[in-house]
């Protein structure tokens, strides 16, 4: 059977990447996921010690010793051996283990935060690499455009009816496209090192992504993403925190059980070699008096909690408002420049560049035409790219999973399990 980490090794020598790809390597080899592991271990440390009941203690005395007259030497000296200990009262045992829990499980949610941020931070860099992708593309058409440009123009000159200042405009055009190409080329490779670092990988060892940026996944309504925000882990926090909180309160109620010291032991009489027990006990008094400043304070910070809990509600709803709001913006330029703005701008440039060749129009015409397309179809590339990247930031701040929607691979069936898992 193959393990997850040999999985992932073999992986490193395709060429393309998933999303999927993306995220399990992430996920798999991530510093900031890693420190968890260490803090639970720690938390399991505090848990034994707080389980633990109070310690004995072995005590020896010496009296009436190296004095002067009948008490020198040890002729009518008192040994004393005994032990002690403390009997705790007000359940103090379990309240100290139920503050460990409570912090444990805190700890789980702080991970779940983190995650869905490494999540969110993969999706969008994983976006601008299918982004500059699909911007390749329009920049090899626009080359190839202005190629086709200089061609029909040297043509036109050569017959005498283009004047040669028109030609080396042709040329200077041309020659800008080629730079573009060229620039759009290393902000590709940037991007690609950008992706891979995330998971510690310095050269990148595949050179392009999979997914179709024109692919939308399918987004709950905002009604549905607010109803389920109570599950979001940003609010689920502040119920761990209020947890915490109602523990450590639990806690200072028991502060008001005085707890018991108690001792026993023999003592031996040298002089008269006689033994006798001994016993003692203590216990404080008015300690409920004296633990009200400390209940009052961890009353507070709990009605504390929850007002910052209300708070961050309220700014996550603000947050998400806007995020829809701009998510649902982008969606209607992509839908009006694929369906009603780059197909017309298409053929009008075709009437053009048939026209240009004809006589009919002139090369400033030629080459508003086709800017005025590839503006269109950058236009379409960013507003789809925006799209993606609200829904990775929707998802970040609800939730609610959406990244395995995302353009789909054969891993993505296993992937919300491997999420879970960490």
């Amino acid at each position: 059977m193959v393990t997850t980490t040999t999985a992932l090794a073999n992986e490193l020598s395709i060429d393309t990447i998933s999303l999927s790809n993306a995220i399990q390597r992430t996920l798999a080899n991530n510093p900031q996921l890693s420190v968890f592991d260490y803090k639970y271990k720690s938390l399991e440390g505090e848990l034994i010690t707080a389980g633990l009941k109070p310690e004995y203690s072995v005590g020896a005395e010496l009296e009436n010793f190296a004095g002067t007259g009948e008490v020198s030497g040890l002729s009518n000296s008192e040994m004393t051996l005994t032990i002690s200990s403390v009997i705790e009262f007000g359940d103090k045992v379990n309240s100290r283990k139920r503050l460990v829990n409570s912090q444990k499980q805190a700890l789980t949610v702080d991970k779940k935060i983190q995650t869905l941020g490494i999540l969110g931070e993969v999706t969008k860099r994983y976006i601008d690499v299918l982004t500059l992708q699909q911007i390749m593309l329009v920049n090899k058409n626009a080359e190839k455009l202005a190629q086709q440009t200089y061609q029909t123009v040297s043509k036109r000159v050569r017959v005498g009816s283009t004047p040669s200042s028109e030609l080396k405009r042709a040329e200077a055009a041309l020659a800008l496209a080629r730079l573009e190409t060229l620039t759009i080329t290393k902000q590709f490779k940037a991007s690609l090192r950008k992706l891979a670092i995330m998971w510690g990988e310095q050269s990148p060892r595949f050179s392009r992504v999979s997914g179709d940026l024109f692919a939308f996944p399918k987004v709950n309504s905002l009604d549905y993403i607010m109803e389920q925000l109570s599950q979001s882990p940003h609010i689920m926090a502040y119920a761990e925190q209020s947890r915490i909180q109602q523990a450590q309160l639990q806690q200072s109620k028991t502060q008001n059980y005085a707890d018991i010291s108690w001792s026993a032991g023999i003592k031996r009489f040298e002089g008269s070699n006689d033994t006798a027990l001994v016993a003692g006990f203590s216990m404080p008094l008015f300690t409920e008096n004296r633990n009200k400043g400390s209940y009052q304070s961890q009353k507070a910070k709990l009605d504390e909690i929850e007002q910052q809990k209300q708070s961050s509600i309220r700014a996550i709803y603000s947050q998400l408002t806007s995020l829809f709001s701009a998510q649902e913006e982008a969606q209607l330029r992509v839908e009006s420049l694929r369906s009603y703005i780059i197909p017309p701008q298409e053929k009008a440039l075709e009437l053009v560049q048939q026209g240009y060749s004809e006589g009919r129009f002139s090369y400033l015409e030629l080459i508003s035409s086709q800017e005025e397309l590839i503006e269109m179809q950058y236009a379409l590339i960013f507003s789809a790219s925006e799209i993606h990247k609200q829904i990775a930031s929707i998802e970040a701040l609800s939730g609610i999973p959406l990244i395995s929607s995302y353009f789909p691979s054969k891993a993505d069936a296993q992937l919300s399990n491997i999420i879970e898992n960490y």
